[in-house]
């Protein structure tokens, strides 16, 4: 039966190798940018830490991302130590870490094929099922010599090891070349992910002044440090203000040689209008060296909304409908799950040449992203019902991989059986985008699906659960905080609720 699984899900370009046999990434800077020895690498990050103020004042909302240098320790700990202390007893489970390549080349975004990164401080190892999602994009690629001996995400990663508890988990992408408009898109890949126990962090330096680095707007007389901070400040006045447009502008004016400029644009076409914007800490090596002949400078900033990102998008955006699929494409998905299912069940009878065709042949709207789900029922009775509810990889490979899922890997319910196949029902149900409501009054039990967000607990029922079950609004909504794991009054106060809407097909196995 496993083998079918793996068989079926190949098709639609899953990683071959798993998590555990992917390499892990050595450190490339331990000894140099920070100390090599775990006890001295520890005892400075507690120090940098501990010395960092409190910022009361800053610290209220909820923290949602940072923008933290990457110089050695020597250099840029302090200011960083600033954004890092905010951290401390925080409840994230995934950091989304973004920084610039040094050693481009390629276009888009990369991320490394690792199953880890390895500090002093030990292990850190990737969300891979985040990481295949961002994988479906052509904007992400995976080039391992741009991360070989790249110091902008290692640098961060002894800090995260110190103020997180242990189990979270990382999602590093470097940035190589992009145009203006891969900003949102890149931003749309990265939003489903930036729920309520995820961590943004941008690693960049601001302007990096001197011939060293081919960049003297201005002479290195008596004026400079006040003329570099002025120059930052103009970047950070475009950040604060969420101004993307002014941000480019200020780019293309000044030439400021940010080197996460890029990675600072895409945060910037992520972020909501509620956000709001802080420095924590600024400084160059000039000041700290006593010469500006050559100097770097450093910001710490952090941004901190009320509510995550992946709930943030605006109303304007919201669908009636998953995109007018008509019946034939509708019905054309539901071929699909069919024969990945039962190539997964029962491997070896005809379905794998059936399934390659039907790829093959596929509607050019089917390869468009949407979220998708796919629920399996023998004889009225449910056996199983997996999904995606944001369009985070295109919809046909959505329908495969939640209908092998549904089937086999439903956790409420044993797997499908050979002998079960001929009298299965499926129901292939795609998802318009979903967008929040500013009143549960606003959901509309039978029409809408529904999804609950509270303090790190998410759930989902489709719009035909509450019709089914006989519930009215409020019976739904408890029975759905309860499936988040909550009191079935929790959705009364401190909730995030998100409606969607569906197209479904529905039809017999054969």
């Amino acid at each position: 039966m496993k083998k079918g699984v793996l068989a079926a899900l190949a098709l639609v370009s899953l990683a071959t190798l798993g998590a555990a046999e992917l390499p892990v990434k050595p450190s490339a800077i331990a000894g140099s940018w920070y100390p090599d020895d775990p006890v001295q690498l520890g005892q400075m990050i507690d120090r940098l830490v501990g010395a960092a103020p409190n910022h009361p004042e800053i610290a209220r909302g909820q923290l949602r991302a940072l923008i933290s240098p990457h110089a050695g320790y020597q250099y840029s700990g302090a200011i960083a130590a600033q954004g890092y202390r905010l951290l401390q007893g925080s409840a994230i489970r995934r950091v989304v870490l973004i920084g610039p390549a040094h050693q481009g080349g390629f276009r888009g975004l990369s991320i490394p094929e690792v199953s880890e990164y390895q500090t002093p401080l030990g292990g850190v190892p990737l969300d891979q099922e985040a990481v295949y999602r961002l994988r479906a994009s052509s904007l992400v690629g995976a080039w391992p010599e741009a991360h070989r001996y790249e110091h902008s995400l290692e640098i961060q990663l002894p800090f995260l090891q110190r103020v997180l508890e242990p189990g979270w988990t990382l999602v590093p992408i470097l940035v190589g070349d992009l145009e203006e408009s891969d900003y949102a898109k890149a931003a749309d890949l990265l939003r489903p992910l930036a729920d309520d126990r995820t961590l943004l962090i941008v690693s960049s330096d601001f302007t990096h002044y001197g011939p060293r680095f081919g960049y003297l707007p201005f002479p290195p007389d008596a004026e400079v440090a006040q003329r570099l901070r002025d120059l930052d400040m103009g970047a950070f006045e475009r950040i604060q203000a969420r101004d993307l447009e002014g941000f480019s502008a200020y780019r293309r004016a000044t030439g400021i040689t940010a080197c996460g400029a890029e990675a600072v644009a895409i945060l910037l076409a992520l972020v909501p209008e509620t956000t709001r914007v802080e420095l924590l800490d600024y400084g160059t090596s000039g000041a700290m060296s006593g010469t500006y002949m050559s100097s770097v400078s450093y910001l710490s900033i952090a941004l901190l909304d009320d509510r995550p990102f992946a709930a943030a998008r605006s109303a304007d955006t919201a669908t009636e409908g998953p995109g007018a699929l008509d019946p034939q494409q509708l019905r054309y998905l539901h071929r699909l799950a069919r024969y990945a299912i039962e190539e997964a069940v029962d491997p070896g009878n005809g379905a794998m040449e059936v399934l390659r065709q039907l790829i093959a042949d596929l509607p050019e709207a089917l390869r468009q992203p949407a979220g998708a789900f796919v629920t399996v029922r023998n004889g009225g009775e449910l056996r199983g019902c997996k999904g995606y509810v944001e369009p985070v990889v295109p919809l046909y490979e959505a329908v495969i991989r939640n209908g092998v899922s549904a089937a086999l890997e439903d956790w409420r319910f044993s797997p499908v059986g050979v002998e079960e196949l001929k009298s299965l029902e499926l129901d292939v149900s795609v998802l318009s985008v979903p967008v929040p409501v500013s009143s549960y009054r606003d959901y509309r039990p039978g029409k809408d699906g529904i999804i609950l967000v509270k303090n790190g607990h998410q759930a989902v029922f489709l719009p035909e659960v509450p019709t089914v079950a006989g519930w009215n609004r409020e019976r739904t909504l408890e029975e759905l905080a309860k499936k988040a794991g909550l009191p079935g009054d929790a959705w009364k106060e401190g909730a995030e609720l998100l409606v969607f809407r569906t197209q479904v097909y529905h039809a017999p196995f054969d």
